[in-house]
C-alpha cells in the first residue's frame, strides 16, 4: 500500500523535496550566519527573484497551455525561453555592477544560484508534464534536493562562508542545467538558428500570462521588497525568518497546481470539479494541521530552527503570514481552472486590486515596519482568495 502511494505520488513528492530543500537552506544558514549576513542574503535573494521575474513572466504556463500538451511544440518553446532567460540574467548582472550594492560579488552569486534553482527549472518543467515523463524529473528533483541539503549541512558543520556556500550551490545548479537539458532534449543551437521563426509563432495570449505573473509577484512580493529596501537588516531578518517557515504551505500548493494544470486541459467540467474538490480537501486538511501546529509550537520552532532568542520575536509575524499563505493556497486551487481554461487574462484585474490594497496598507501603516508588511501581505492575499473563488464558481456554473 505504502509503495503504491509512493509510486503514484512520486512526482508531487519530488516537488515537495525540492521546495523543502530550499526551505532547509534558509533555515540552516540562519543558524550559523550572523543576523546581518542572513538579512543580506535574504534581501539579495528577494531582489534577484524580482528581476529574474522578467526571465520567466508566466512563460512556463504559457508553454504548456498554448502548446496543448504537444511535446514537439513544447520543446521548441522551452529552448526559446531558456535562451531569453539567460540573456536577461546577463543583463541583470551587468546592471547590478552599475548600481549601489553592498557586495556586488554576493549579489551576482545569489543571482546565478536563483537562476539555476528556480528560473531554469520552471521553464523546462512543461516538457516533462506534456511528455508524461514524471518519473525522470522526479528522480532528478530528488537527487537535486538531497545534494542541496548535503551542501547546506557541510556549510553548517564546517562554518563555510556565504560565498563558498553559494559557489557550491552554483556548481550543483550548472550540473542540473546540463542534466535536465539532456533529458528534455533541448537543442539550443537549433533554437538559435531558427529563433526568428520561433518568435513569430508566439501568439498574443502570452501577454495575459505576462500580466498575471507581474501582478502576482507584485502583490505577494511588495511586502518583502519593502522589508528588503526600507527596513533595517536586523528587523528584515525577522520578517524573512517568519516568511520562510510560513511557506511550508507553498510546499504543498505549488506541487499540486503543477500537477493539476495538465490534468484540466481539454477535460470535462464534471471531472474538473472532482479534481478541484479533491485537491481542495487535501490541501485544506494539511493546512489546518500545519497552522494549529505553528500556533501551539511556533515559538519553540523559531528557537530550535534559528538558535537565537532574537528570532522568537517573529512569532506574531509567523501566524499572520501562515494565514496569508493559506488564503493564497485557496486562490491557487481555484485559479488553476482559470488558467487551464485559457482565461488567464481574467486574473489581471483582480490582482491589480490586490496590488492597490498592498500599497495602500504600506502607505498608511508604514510606521509599524515589518508588521505593516505582514498586514499588507495578509489583506492582499485574503482579497485575491475571495475574488478567485467567486469568479471560478461562476465560470464553472456557466460552463455546466
Amino acid at each position: 500500500m505504502i509503495k503504491k502511494i509512493l509510486i503514484e505520488q512520486l512526482y508531487p513528492l519530488s516537488l515537495y523535496s525540492r521546495q523543502i530543500a530550499g526551505t532547509f537552506v534558509l533555515l540552516f544558514i540562519a543558524r550559523y550566519l550572523s543576523v546581518y549576513d542572513y538579512g543580506l542574503f535574504s534581501s539579495y535573494k528577494t531582489i534577484a527573484s524580482f528581476w529574474l521575474l522578467f526571465a520567466n513572466i508566466g512563460y512556463n504556463e504559457y508553454i504548456l497551455v498554448s502548446s496543448q500538451n504537444i511535446v514537439k511544440e513544447v520543446q521548441l518553446k522551452i529552448g526559446l525561453f531558456i535562451i531569453n532567460a539567460i540573456f536577461i540574467t546577463l543583463l541583470i548582472a551587468a546592471g547590478s555592477l552599475l548600481s549601489y550594492v553592498e557586495s556586488h560579488l554576493i549579489f551576482l552569486l545569489v543571482l546565478l544560484r536563483t537562476f539555476f534553482d528556480s528560473t531554469f527549472f520552471s521553464i523546462v518543467l512543461p516538457y516533462f508534464q506534456s511528455a508524461n515523463k514524471f518519473t525522470i524529473i522526479s528522480y532528478i528533483n530528488i537527487f537535486y534536493s538531497i545534494a542541496t541539503i548535503i551542501i547546506t549541512i557541510i556549510s553548517y558543520i564546517m562554518n563555510l562562508s556565504l560565498i563558498t556556500f553559494l559557489l557550491l550551490s552554483i556548481i550543483l545548479g550548472l550540473f542540473n542545467f546540463i542534466q535536465v537539458s539532456y533529458y528534455a532534449k533541448i537543442n539550443y543551437l537549433l533554437t538559435i538558428k531558427h529563433i526568428k521563426r520561433l518568435i513569430s509563432r508566439l501568439d498574443k495570449t502570452i501577454f495575459a500570462y505576462i500580466g498575471v505573473v507581474l501582478c502576482y509577484y507584485l502583490y505577494t512580493q511588495i511586502p518583502s521588497l519593502y522589508s528588503s529596501s526600507f527596513i533595517k537588516k536586523e528587523e528584515a531578518a525577522l520578517y524573512f525568518a517568519a516568511f520562510t517557515i510560513s511557506t511550508i504551505i507553498s510546499l504543498l500548493i505549488n506541487a499540486q497546481v503543477q500537477k493539476m494544470v495538465p490534468e484540466m486541459i481539454n477535460n470535462s467540467i464534471e471531472k474538473i470539479k472532482i479534481i478541484m474538490k479533491n485537491n481542495m480537501k487535501f490541501i485544506m486538511s494539511i493546512n489546518a494541521i500545519v497552522f494549529l501546529f505553528l500556533l501551539l509550537f511556533g515559538k519553540i520552532i523559531l528557537k530550535l530552527l534559528y538558535e537565537k532568542d532574537y528570532y522568537i520575536n517573529a512569532y506574531p509575524l509567523l501566524l499572520i503570514l501562515t494565514i496569508s499563505n493559506i488564503s493564497i493556497a485557496i486562490a491557487a486551487i481555484y485559479g488553476t481552472y482559470i488558467t487551464a481554461s485559457g482565461n488567464q487574462h481574467i486574473k489581471i484585474r483582480m490582482q491589480i486590486e490586490a496590488i492597490i490594497i498592498s500599497i495602500l496598507t504600506l502607505s498608511l501603516f508604514h510606521k509599524y515596519g515589518i508588521y505593516a508588511a505582514a498586514m499588507a501581505y495578509f489583506l492582499s492575499a485574503t482579497h485575491i482568495a475571495i475574488r478567485y473563488v467567486i469568479k471560478t464558481k461562476k465560470m464553472l456554473k456557466q460552463a455546466t
